[in-house]
């Protein structure tokens, strides 16, 4: 199964096949005025040959017209520069374009912020492993996997992305 995640702040779109990061590509993001959504999308369509503003290929996620598309205008990568899209170099949308089947999932999210544990609580640090679920991870430390969602802020559950790094709550007996 293809599904690509995009890290807002990083500026980097993380492309997985097999449930295995494939490869990590620099992107540029929407500017503030005209953000990149976050959440949770599938590409609906995609076109070889598009508008020369968006660059040599386009995969189109959000029926407001928010797609991943090429640039002509390498210079802006890393930067928030777009109406709301998806920037990457051309030869890197051109090489994940025919690995990106109709219907991939596309998760948006921004890196999230440390978390803040309360003094009473002790912690353990997890990092996920391929394969990993909340069930799981939550399963193999005696926890419900909505503590563990709770306790990690974590927005998109169904997506953990290998690396990633999990606070494990230890709740003192008393």
């Amino acid at each position: 199964m293809t599904r690509i995640e995009i890290n807002r702040q990083m500026k980097k779109l993380m492309l997985y096949q097999q449930g295995q990061l494939y490869k990590t590509y620099p992107i540029a993001i929407g500017k503030a005025a005209t953000p990149t959504p976050l959440g949770e999308f599938k590409v609906y369509e995609k076109n070889p040959h598009p508008h020369p503003g968006l660059g040599t290929r386009w995969m189109a996620f959000t029926y407001q017209r928010h797609g991943i598309h090429g640039t002509f205008n390498p210079w802006t990568i890393n930067t928030a520069a777009t109406a709301g899209c998806v920037r990457m170099y051309n030869q890197d949308v051109e090489e994940i374009y025919p690995l990106v089947p109709m219907g991939t999932a596309v998760i948006i999210f921004d890196r999230e912020d440390v978390v803040k544990v309360p003094e009473h609580i002790g912690k353990e640090v997890y990092f996920v492993r391929p394969g990993d679920t909340v069930e799981t991870i939550a399963k193999r430390f005696s926890i419900t996997p909505a503590q563990l969602i709770e306790f990690n802020k974590i927005k998109y559950p169904t997506y953990l992305h290998p690396g990633k790094m999990l606070l494990i709550p230890k709740f003192k007996k008393g």
